[in-house]
């Protein structure tokens, strides 16, 4: 017999056997394999665990959005048959609650308490260690540790650097999400420890999409004040333009207005605004305005006379125009 050790917990196994005589220098066929599992044992690691809080409800309970993922300590320790959840009031530790899920998410509607949130893994060996998160109360004010937050990107990496006033703290989580996405579930994060510089291939965010990402704090299990910036990966000219509204003109000016370009089509952060416009039979002029302007009175024109004006919004990749629009100014 021999015993086999230093083999995985929760692994197949196919084992042969062959053979050879004292007298022999040749060996034997194999013998026919035998497989075998070795035993689950408990997960050791916890589950990476993080939340998104949804504001108040009108009857003074909110949704509390947990989302966690999957074990991935190699080797296994055995296939995960589902989650325990438990949570409780912070001052009242009677009040606990236990739901199970088989996802790797879940929505609980809590009230205006802090809550002390904890969750587990199992499999047949037993139950991995807790993950434990704390929902503040509705009312709770937190200081702002972080001063502020920048992020760079490279040929392959995008790179997210924070300055912290309290050296003290140490561990923080990195949320990132596509601006337009509306569902708490489409979030992606990731824990740090003793650093404040973080780094993700550019694959995992998209080009010409506005990211918000944010940076929180960790004492403990206590989440702290969050420091959110926007940032584009990758931009590109805007999909459109501004279209101009040139209203009712004057007899040596006009008022220009325009809207916003939808953020579905901007590609980048918009840097400004340029009005151009011509006189017929004349020079084009322009005027440019910084991106939070949305009307400009154009002066000194001529009297009784037919202007062409349209407006370019740029951003760091370029400007696109909009739809020429034509205006005739008074003659008296």
């Amino acid at each position: 017999s021999c015993n086999l050790t230093g083999l995985w917990d929760s692994t197949e196994y196919s084992v042969a056997i062959q053979c050879i005589s004292v007298m022999s220098v040749f060996w034997s066929e194999w013998s026919r394999g035998k497989t075998a599992s070795t035993e689950e044992k408990a997960p050791s690691e916890k589950v990476d665990l993080w939340r998104v809080i949804e504001s108040s409800h009108s009857a003074g309970s909110r949704s509390v959005h947990l989302m966690w993922k999957p074990l991935n300590s190699f080797p296994p320790s055995g296939r995960i048959l589902g989650y325990k959840i438990q949570y409780f009031p912070e001052n009242n530790a009677e009040l606990k609650m236990t739901n199970i899920s088989t996802d790797k998410k879940i929505i609980l509607l809590l009230n205006e308490e802090a809550y002390i949130i904890s969750i587990t893994a199992y499999n047949s060996g037993g139950n991995s260690p807790e993950a434990i998160l704390r929902i503040p109360s509705t009312d709770e004010k937190t200081s702002q540790v972080i001063e502020t937050v920048r992020t760079f990107t490279t040929n392959e990496e995008v790179v997210v650097e924070w300055i912290a006033s309290e050296p003290e703290v140490t561990d923080y989580v990195v949320e990132w999400y596509e601006e337009l996405e509306t569902d708490p579930f489409g979030r992606s994060w990731q824990y740090v420890s003793n650093s404040t510089y973080w780094k993700t291939n550019k694959k995992n965010f998209k080009p010409f999409i506005c990211y918000n990402i944010s940076v929180y704090p960790l004492y403990g299990n206590k989440v702290a004040a969050p420091y959110s910036i926007q940032t584009y990966v990758q931009e590109k000219q805007p999909s459109e333009g501004p279209v101009a509204d040139t209203g009712i003109p004057g007899k040596n000016e006009v008022t220009i207005k325009w809207k916003e370009i939808s953020k579905g089509k901007r590609n980048g952060f918009i840097s400004n605004y340029t009005i151009f416009y011509k006189p017929e039979d004349g020079k084009e002029l322009n005027e440019t305005v910084n991106a939070d302007v949305l009307q400009y009175r154009l002066k000194s024109l001529q009297a009784n006379t037919q202007y062409t004006v349209y407006i370019m919004a740029s951003n760091g990749a370029g400007g696109t125009s909009g739809e020429p629009k034509t205006f005739k100014t008074l003659k008296f």
